[in-house]
């Protein structure tokens, strides 16, 4: 990718411990009911998942990962359905993921394996 771009992460979650932790009570239900699937696929209750972690790193790019409010803080309204997986250039962001893409992964390979056939796509 270009210099200037970053991956951003957008969680279907608001910033704070409560909410992390309830989308743990039932994972399984979490595109049913509108928890957070990309929080419940990359973390675990005690952070994020270490083949995830290495994952990112690997990558090569900065990756950045918001909670819902934190995303419409800085970049407004422009996104209406959470979770998703962007690709920001400056001030642009693109859709990479959608929530529905994200909702369909049962594993964290499953969300690996599209990351990185998008992340093909958008070099």
């Amino acid at each position: 990718m270009p210099q200037g771009r970053a991956l951003v992460c957008v969680y279907n979650l608001d910033s704070g411990v409560l909410p992390n932790v309830k989308d743990y009570a039932n994972p399984a239900s979490a595109p049913l009911t509108g928890n957070c699937n990309l929080y419940i696929l990359t973390n675990s209750p005690i952070g994020m998942k270490k083949e995830w972690k290495r994952f990112i790193k690997d990558l090569g790019i900065p990756v950045r990962f918001l909670s819902r409010n934190e995303f419409l803080s800085e970049f407004g309204n422009d996104l209406t359905a959470f979770p998703a997986i962007l690709v920001q250039a400056g001030k642009d962001l693109s859709r990479v993921i959608s929530t529905e893409e994200i909702n369909q992964c049962r594993a964290l390979e499953d969300l690996i394996s599209l990351v990185r056939q998008r992340f093909a796509d958008v070099r």
